[in-house]
């Protein structure tokens, strides 16, 4: 008794179509490599701290606190004189900064439309910020971004240079 797949024939696959594929594969994964770190040219109105890190930046949006205002891809969100106004606050947080990173979460590309409408998702910031300032500020802008659901924060350094004995 021989079953319907212990046949003597030989199978013959076409092999020219696989090939195809797969040079179209293989050249589709090259073109969309890429081993070029992310770059990023700090604000010149500030100064970073130093730190020794070596992990190369992501393509995600950036808060910059300089010496005298608050920018968020580099847009101009609220000047900082003499630090930041009881009118520009809510709760702890910096109001305007709040309402802009809003905008930016709900029309950033990164989202599907009904990723975007999901409160429970949540996304990544560069922060940079000059090293006068306090810590309040950088609580008060994480505090913001974390209610706009900014919850993951890439803190921008300048990379500390070797020190001589």
């Amino acid at each position: 008794m021989a079953l319907s797949g212990d046949s003597n024939e030989a199978i013959s696959l076409p092999i020219m179509p696989m090939l195809d594929i797969f040079s179209i594969l293989v050249t589709f994964l090259l073109m969309s490599y890429s081993s070029d770190p992310i770059s990023h040219d700090p604000n010149p109105a500030l100064t970073l701290p130093d730190s020794i890190t070596t992990v190369s930046l992501d393509e995600v949006p950036a808060v910059v606190v300089s010496k005298h205002e608050i920018l968020v891809n580099d847009n101009k969100v609220l000047s900082i004189t003499d630090g930041i106004d009881d009118k520009d606050t809510t709760q702890g947080a910096i109001y305007p900064l709040y309402q802009e990173l809003v905008k930016l979460n709900t029309t950033n590309s990164n989202y599907s439309d009904a990723q975007a409408k999901d409160d429970s998702k949540v996304s990544t910031l560069t922060l940079e910020m000059d090293r006068e300032h306090k810590f309040e500020l950088m609580r008060m802008v994480m505090l913001s971004a974390q209610q706009a659901k900014f919850v993951t924060f890439k803190l921008v350094v300048s990379k500390e240079k070797a020190r001589s004995s």
